[in-house]
């Protein structure tokens, strides 16, 4: 009720306004009236539309980025297990002497005689990470003892990688033999130890 009281002195300008024009006038009146009416509610859809496509956008947007970061996350845990194993592979064989590594491989596969040389070339060191280098030279092997000789070094579990490799030939057709050079880094970790005469931390201290 007090709605339609509120509208009531409306109404009656309202009307009075439209008594006073010609029907002419009158049909103008109301179609502009109309068009305002119908312009308004269309502008509002619009907007409320744009508003809408435009959040649309944002929590698109938002989702794509939630799904990279879960995938760097995954590809982050991926990584951090990888280099935990290599690490435990480089403390496990922290001990162990190269050269009597390749010397036993060599005896695995029976070509300890035609084992040569192994010999250091350098060493570097990025981090706690040192690479040392060698040069493996087996001579006068068939191919079949240099393919197992190869696997043995590679799988034996040492921390390695054959850089690069040199193989030459000689003798006849069925009594062929080759002369391989190997150049290796073998890896490991530089942890140093405690030093001496540093105070032990209290019991129970975190």
């Amino acid at each position: 009720m007090a709605a339609l009281a509120f509208m009531e002195p409306i109404r009656a300008r309202f009307g009075g306004l439209v008594a006073d024009m010609s029907p002419r006038d009158r049909k103008l009146f109301l179609g502009l009236v109309i068009a305002g009416y119908g312009g308004a509610i269309f502008m509002a859809y619009w907007l409320g539309s744009g508003l809408l496509t435009d959040l649309d956008s944002r929590l698109k947007t938002r989702e794509d980025a939630l799904f990279r970061l879960g995938e760097m996350q995954v590809e982050y845990l991926r990584n951090a297990s990888q280099v935990a194993e290599i690490e435990a592979s480089l403390r496990e064989n922290a001990n162990q002497d190269f050269q009597s590594y390749v010397e036993r491989a060599a005896q695995t596969v029976g070509i300890a005689a035609n084992l040569k040389s192994v010999r250091e070339k350098g060493v570097s060191e990025i981090g706690t990470l040192q690479e040392k280098t060698y040069t493996v030279e087996v001579d006068k092997v068939t191919l079949q003892q240099l393919t197992e000789f190869l696997y043995e070094v590679e799988a034996g579990g040492f921390p390695l990688k054959i850089r690069s490799n040199r193989i030459k030939t000689a003798g006849q057709e069925g009594t062929r033999t080759l002369t391989a050079t190997l150049e290796l880094s073998a890896f490991r970790l530089n942890e140093a130890p405690p030093m001496a005469g540093s105070p032990l931390p209290p019991a129970g201290a975190p």
